[in-house]
This record gives C-alpha cells, structure tokens and sequence, in this order.
C-alpha cells in the first residue's frame, strides 16, 4: 500500500512539473503572438542569479510584433510610388526580405533594434508620386478602449522638412460611398508626424458625420517636442474611440505623458479606427507637383524603422505596452 501511495505521489509530482514548463512556454510567444508577452520579454525579466520574475499575462485581443521573423502577423502593406502601386496586393513577407524592398526586414546595427535585433525599415523614395510605405491592422470596434505601444527611430541624417511625414496614424474608414478615398475627407482621427523638426499629435473628429469636413467638425494640433536623429522614440497611445465626449486620448513619448485629451477621437462611424506605422508624405503625390517641387529642404529618400509594437483591445495599462 505504501510503495502504491508513493508511486501516485511521484506521478502527480511529475505531471504538475510539465504542466509548469508548458505554462513557461506558452507564455513565452514569439513575434505575431496573442494573449502573451513575447519570448523578449520573458529574457529581459531574468534576475542577476538566473531567478525569472513572472511577466504579467497580456488579456485576451492583446498582439507582438518585434519583426524578429519573416511573417505577416495580420500586417497589410501598402506602397504607393512610380515603380510599383501596390495597395495590399503583396504580402509583408514576401517584402521583407527583398534587398530593394520599400518595406523589409533589417538587423542590427542599422540600426540597433529597440527589442531584439530586427526591425521594420520603411522607405518613400525621392520622387514625384511616391508618398508612402506604412503597414495597417484591421479596425476595431466604435467605442473600444484601445492601447498601442510601439518605437520609431528616425536615422541620424534625417532632414528636417516642412512639409510634415506621418509616421503613425489611426485612419477612419469612411461609410459615404459618395467619398472617394484620398480626397481629404476620411483623414485619419489621430496621427504622430514630423514637421520641421517636432514632433505633434492631430486629433480629428465629426460629431454629426463620417467625414473629416462639415458641420461637427474639429480638429486639435498639438506640439510633442523636437525629434531626436539616431535614437529610438517611444510611444504608448491610450485611446477610446467616440465621437461624443466619451472619447480619450493618452499619449506618452519616451516614458512621459505629454497628451491628457478628453472629447470626440473619430468620425460618427460604424467602426473604429485602423492603425498604421511607417511613412505618408502627402506632398508628393503625383497631382501635387508644384508642392513637389516647392520641397527643397528634401533632397533624398525619407526614411524610419518601427519596431516592439503592442496593442491591446480592452482595459491594460502603460506598462503592459510601453516598449521594454
């Protein structure tokens, strides 16, 4: 009886040891992964003797991307410029490692990756009708409490140019079959561009339409401070995207809150907001010459890295996000 009682005392003991190392493992989910902190994050939470700290579990709808492998991870490229208008049409992986790719996978040192040793290089070649390289994620719910978390490095030789770049933005998907996509109308609600070297924030929203024009109407421009070449700047975005006053959005740049605004963040929509990371430069779209040509202080291709994007759909926090 005793030998019998030992034997199911060791097999229990047996069976809790793997159910632990397989709860280590899948908390542990590498690029693209949902509902975990990534592999990175797991590495970085070891002590100076070897003890692991527990990383916090993201909730459900949480997603990773450290570009770390060639993969789609849900990302939507979208390139517009004379050699090749591809809106969709190709994958990210298949970019990604294309040595002439606008959109491609880069290691370490150029640059240091802000997480691991990749990140995404995104590139608007100088010329007339080439105004963007971004990837997407699909839209989510009007009235969504949202967080973001990602890092932009913008080179050491980066030119300061009037002419304002877009570098993230949260786009509104318009409901007016009338509205041609393009035209103005459907800017996005919230973006983070450069101009003139600072960074800034613009808020727009339509309390009683779908369009960024008309009665209902308003916008907010706010000033983030001067950028820094050669180094990475990090962004956490709270966000609940309304319409109404029940809207928000918290925006934190290299550790520090610099946005605390309460009102409308989006159109009057049946969805929300989709968000994109990489380069739109809107003066250099091909029916815009005269802008083209005015844009003297740019003089080659424009050029930023993304990488330790985060995002969360529901309740978190900025330490759940924040690049780490």
């Amino acid at each position: 009886m005793k030998q019998t009682v030992r034997k199911r005392s060791r097999m229990v003991l047996a069976v809790a040891a793997l159910t632990a190392i397989g709860l280590t493992v899948s908390a542990c989910g590498g690029s693209g992964s949902t509902g975990n902190a990534s592999s990175k994050a797991s590495a970085s939470a070891q002590g100076k003797q070897g003890q692991k700290t527990p990383v916090p579990l993201e909730p459900a709808g949480a997603f990773y991307d450290g570009f770390e492998q060639v993969a789609d991870n849900g990302w939507r490229p979208t390139i517009n410029d004379t050699a090749a208008q591809q809106r969709g049409q190709t994958s990210l992986a298949a970019m990604e490692t294309q040595p002439k790719s606008l959109i491609r996978q880069v290691s370490s040192p150029r640059p240091p990756a802000r997480e691991g040793s990749h990140a995404l290089q995104m590139t608007v070649p100088h010329q007339l009708g080439s105004f963007r390289s971004e990837v997407s994620r699909g839209s989510v719910p009007i009235g969504s409490e949202n967080w973001y978390g990602f890092s932009i490095y913008l080179p050491a030789n980066w030119q300061a140019d009037p002419q304002s770049s877009i570098l993230a933005q949260w786009h509104a998907v318009l409901i007016d079959p009338g509205k041609t996509p393009g035209n103005g109308d459907g800017g996005p609600p919230v973006s983070l561009s450069v101009s003139g070297g600072h960074w800034r924030m613009k808020i727009n929203w339509n309390t009683q339409s779908g369009i960024s024009k008309g009665p209902g109407s308003g916008h907010k421009i706010i000033d983030l401070g001067a950028i820094t070449p050669g180094k990475w700047t990090d962004f956490v975005l709270h966000a609940k995207w309304s319409n109404t006053a029940a809207g928000l959005a918290q925006l934190w740049k290299g550790g520090r809150q610099v946005v605390n605004y309460s009102g409308p963040t989006d159109y009057k929509a049946q969805v929300g907001p989709y968000f994109k990371l990489g380069i739109y430069h809107p003066g250099w779209k091909s029916f815009k010459k005269s802008s083209y040509e005015q844009d003297t202080a740019a003089t080659g291709p424009i050029v930023v890295y993304d990488d330790a994007v985060r995002t969360v759909e529901g309740p978190s926090s900025y330490a759940k996000v924040a690049p780490h």
